[in-house]
């Protein structure tokens, strides 16, 4: 019996594989491929941050110098008046009458060290800044060898403690504080519909802010004080600094981006973290600093946050107003433009291409 010929256009055996090199016709549909303009979006702000990341820290500590650094002078009048004047104007020498009065200025942090002049004494605090110390040291010993005077002898009356002997704990606590409220901030933004102009949406996005502030502050400062034992003497005292650091950050973050949109993310990273992290005046104070990062540092929150910080640690609390302020506003600009705005809550898909070009714009 013969086998019965299949109609015609059908086949009773398995369809043979597609020829090597082609694909079926449902795979001939090229991926979808990020266009020029898309990759430029992104890589172009990338490099915008990379390069200011690289010109703010560079171009704070390559090469510390004293400008201007506050010193008390027990001596006659003209004492101070030569060591105002010397090459680049390295100090701001002031008169005092005694070395009682002397001292007293550099507990109550205004400034960096004293000069006794009837006994070559140099009194300094390293606890305000070891690098501002030893710089103050460095250039009384080029004076006194100008002169061919003796060295001068110099006493710490403010040492840092033996866990801490750069004093760079509380820095780069105020560090991941900084990055703790922009972060939180951010991921709290990812939460809901893009672009909610909700007020109430914006209220529980800053309450959440706070609740979270007070919790990453203790559980940050309590780790560093159990596995390092720094802060020790101080926790609530860090607990509170901690608190309003993280929460400044975050509000400031959260307004500026209820103001700006996913720009203000980029923005935000290249004034608080990279910037201000850089004019802080954590590893050289301030008056080591070059003029732009000298000036602006204070009044940026990681700068406000590492004064508070050293003088809670070391100085009972002198000269704590400013640095509070300076955070409080932060916070209260922050919240009034994240309420006034709405919130603005960012969209997942397009927060990481267009908070970097914030940079860029």
């Amino acid at each position: 019996m013969g086998t019965a010929a299949a109609p015609e256009g059908v086949s009773l055996a398995n369809d043979p594989p597609d020829p090597p090199g082609e694909a079926a016709p449902e795979q001939l549909i090229p991926a979808s491929m990020p266009t020029a303009k898309a990759v430029t979006l992104v890589l172009v702000p990338a490099l915008v941050l990379m390069l200011a990341f690289a010109f703010f820290y560079v171009g704070a500590f390559h090469e510390p110098t004293p400008h201007h650094v506050p010193v008390a002078v027990v001596g006659p009048p003209l004492v101070a008046a030569k060591l105002n004047h010397l090459p680049g104007q390295p100090l701001d020498a002031r008169s005092v009458s005694s070395r009682a009065g002397a001292l007293s200025q550099i507990n109550n942090r205004e400034v960096y060290g004293a000069y006794e002049a009837a006994t070559n004494r140099l009194f300094v605090a390293s606890a305000a800044n070891r690098a501002t110390a030893v710089a103050l040291a460095a250039t009384f010993n080029r004076v006194a060898a100008a002169q061919n005077a003796p060295a001068v002898h110099v006493t710490d009356v403010k040492p840092l403690p033996l866990t801490d002997p750069n004093g760079t704990a509380a820095f780069y606590a105020v560090i991941a504080w900084v990055f703790g409220g922009y972060i939180g901030a951010t991921l709290i933004g990812l939460i809901g519909s893009p672009r909610s102009t909700s007020r109430r949406r914006a209220g529980a996005r800053i309450g959440a802010l706070a609740g979270y502030s007070v919790i990453a502050s203790i559980l940050s400062v309590v780790m560093l004080r159990a596995s390092f034992d720094t802060f020790s003497g101080h926790v609530l005292a860090m607990w509170a600094i901690g608190s309003l650091t993280i929460f400044a950050g975050g509000a400031a973050t959260a307004g500026i981006q209820a103001a700006l949109g996913p720009a203000g993310t980029g923005l935000i990273i290249l004034v608080f973290v990279i910037l201000g992290n850089s004019a802080s005046g954590g590893p050289f104070a301030r008056p080591l600093l070059p003029g732009l990062w000298r000036t602006i540092g204070g009044v940026l929150p990681p700068g406000a946050s590492v004064d508070l910080s050293r003088s809670a640690l070391f100085f009972d609390g002198a000269r704590i107003a400013g640095p509070i302020l300076v955070l409080v506003a932060w916070a209260a600009i922050g919240t009034a433009l994240a309420v006034a705005l709405g919130g603005r809550i960012m969209n997942p898909v397009d927060t990481e291409a267009a908070a970097a070009a914030g940079a860029a714009v």
